[in-house]
């Protein structure tokens, strides 16, 4: 029985260190008339949730947002402003208290950043959460042909012990199964800042086998496109 107990436990453990199926693609666009290497300064804008898409209430959207800032100064060359600094910096431009602006009316106060960009910055980075979510199917019973390696003993003509491997192909049933699939699409952009015109733009959708994980997923989303802004920035 403990011996049985102990197999069974083991199976697990093999069963989840198994690679989950994952869906990702990319969709990129880039303006080949913008030279990313002038970009000196980047203003990252606080990641944004599209209405109706629900990523787990306030805090889940400030740890979106807080990851997005992480990856820019990780990833990037150059300098990074935070929009919360951008609005500081602006603001004694335009002799506005932007961050109490951004209270009452955080869409007016960005229209502002954006509008005067161009003062303390050479482009900006944005990223909405388009789809945020979790769905569930059943896989019904399937049999699949598995490659099983077996080995035999046996004795030679002179009566010494022998082992010999081989491959064997065998029929293995599989039960209906519950399948979790966790999905995330991000919007993600760079403008220059002196034109307001958009420079880059990506579409990342990426599906995992899993509960709830699209946090980790989002933060691959934006390692990712931050990873790829360096090389055009270098």
């Amino acid at each position: 029985m403990v011996i049985k107990k102990i197999f069974g436990a083991l199976l697990l453990l093999a069963v989840l260190a198994l690679p989950q199926n994952v869906f990702a693609e990319k969709t990129d666009w880039t303006d080949r008339n913008f030279y990313f290497r002038n970009i000196r300064t980047i203003i990252v804008l606080d990641a944004t949730v599209s209405p109706g898409v629900d990523v787990g209430g306030n805090i889940a959207v400030l740890s979106i947002q807080e990851k997005f800032r992480d990856d820019a100064y990780k990833r990037l060359s150059c300098r990074v402003i935070t929009e919360s600094q951008a609005r500081q910096m602006i603001g004694g431009h335009v002799r506005m208290n932007l961050e109490a602006l951004a209270m009452s009316n955080p869409v007016q106060a960005r229209q502002i950043v954006l509008q005067n960009a161009y003062v303390i910055a050479d482009a900006w980075a944005y990223a909405n959460v388009d789809a945020w979510g979790n769905t569930t199917y059943i896989e019904p019973e399937r049999t699949v042909w598995e490659t099983r390696r077996e080995t035999r003993r046996y004795y030679d003509q002179w009566g010494r012990l022998r082992e010999e491997s081989y491959n064997v192909q065998v029929p293995v049933t599989y039960p209906p199964r519950r399948v979790d699939v966790s999905t995330v699409q991000v919007s993600l952009q760079v403008y220059d800042a002196r034109t307001g015109a958009m420079v880059f733009a990506r579409k990342d959708v990426r599906d995992r086998e899993d509960y709830s994980a699209q946090s980790g997923m989002f933060g691959r989303i934006s390692n990712s496109f931050f990873e790829d802004l360096a090389k055009k920035i270098r």
